[in-house]
């Protein structure tokens, strides 16, 4: 019971601070002056890669926006939930008087860290799936825009947002 308040807690305090920065940003989704929406310095695009579904609020896609938003909220959740009790299980492994509680412990720890596994999947997913989105919408409203995948023996795997004239 009190991971759950605790967790709750925590949930609560993530999406405090994701309106927080919502609203704090130029350019917020309650603005209604169009110069100042013009004027803002970080993109709808930009602001999707930083939150999953920022953008799509800010380009007045409301339901799109919020869907990513709690999704990615739920998946980064259950990364923590996960984690917590993989660490709390593994505690436990560590400090077993017998090897029976030793391989129940190790199996529990285990079982979170593969489900901690899968919610960092998802998420990754669902933050990919939102840049997706996010770049057809931006196509929409701009033609001259387009997506490059690659991979740089210096720098690694990169992604870059091209917009051409």
């Amino acid at each position: 019971m009190i991971n759950f308040i605790y967790n709750f807690r925590f949930i609560k305090n993530f999406i405090f601070l994701v309106i927080f920065i919502m609203l704090t940003f130029p350019g917020n989704i309650f603005s209604n002056d169009k110069d100042k929406k013009e004027k803002s310095k970080i993109s709808s695009l930009e602001k999707s890669i930083l939150i999953p579904g920022w953008g799509q609020l800010s380009e007045k896609h409301y339901v799109e926006g919020f869907i990513f938003l709690t999704l990615e909220a739920g998946a980064i959740a259950g990364i923590i939930i996960n984690a917590r009790k993989a660490n709390e299980y593994y505690k436990y492994y560590k400090e077993a008087k017998t090897i029976p509680d030793a391989v129940k412990y190790r199996e529990l720890t285990e079982k979170y860290d593969i489900k901690r596994n899968k919610f960092i999947l998802a998420a990754g997913v669902i933050w990919a799936l939102n840049l997706l989105d996010m770049y057809f919408i931006y196509k929409k409203k701009n033609k001259n825009l387009f997506i490059l995948f690659g991979n740089s023996e210096r720098n690694g795997y990169f992604i870059k947002i091209i917009k051409y004239f």
